[in-house]
């Protein structure tokens, strides 16, 4: 891995101590009635695991410095910007066209445009992520989304 792995893992293993430290400074709770840090200390303990994982993989798999032209091409800089632009078109319009349907359009556009996949692969992944994100958002966590101009 590179050098910069190691040095950014550190960074945020030290950012996610002092966030994880705030939040129990601000109160934890508990699950049943949680208190005003636990999800700032849950989002704090995940970063410091996931950045432990880079460093432990960091020193475990050292490997040369990609040269350029190898590895992973960068992203283009017109889908940045569509994908930038799509995220604020979806910012707007899940207020007017509710969740279910505007969360349909953007990840089926994404995974059309941005990954160009046949049409029919863009479809099944739009459907399972929009009704993946309806029974975490709607059912299990009963957060209430915009309903839309179609009432659904």
């Amino acid at each position: 891995m590179e050098r910069s792995d190691c040095t950014s893992a550190l960074f945020f293993i030290l950012f996610s101590i002092f966030v994880c430290q705030q939040s129990i400074g601000i109160g934890l709770g508990t699950l049943r009635q949680p208190g005003p840090g636990l999800l700032s200390f849950g989002v704090g303990a995940g970063t410091g695991i996931l950045s432990l994982g880079l460093l432990i993989k960091s020193f475990l798999f050292r490997t040369n410095p990609i040269e350029p032209g190898q590895g992973k091409a960068p992203i283009r800089k017109e889908k940045f910007i569509l994908i930038c632009v799509s995220l604020f078109v979806y910012a707007i319009a899940v207020d007017w066209l509710g969740f279910i349907l505007s969360t349909f359009v953007f990840v089926l556009l994404l995974f059309h445009l941005i990954e160009a996949n046949r049409w029919w692969n863009s479809l099944l992944k739009a459907v399972l992520i929009t009704a993946g994100n309806y029974l975490i958002f709607v059912i299990w966590l009963k957060i209430s989304v915009p309903k839309g101009f179609l009432g659904w």
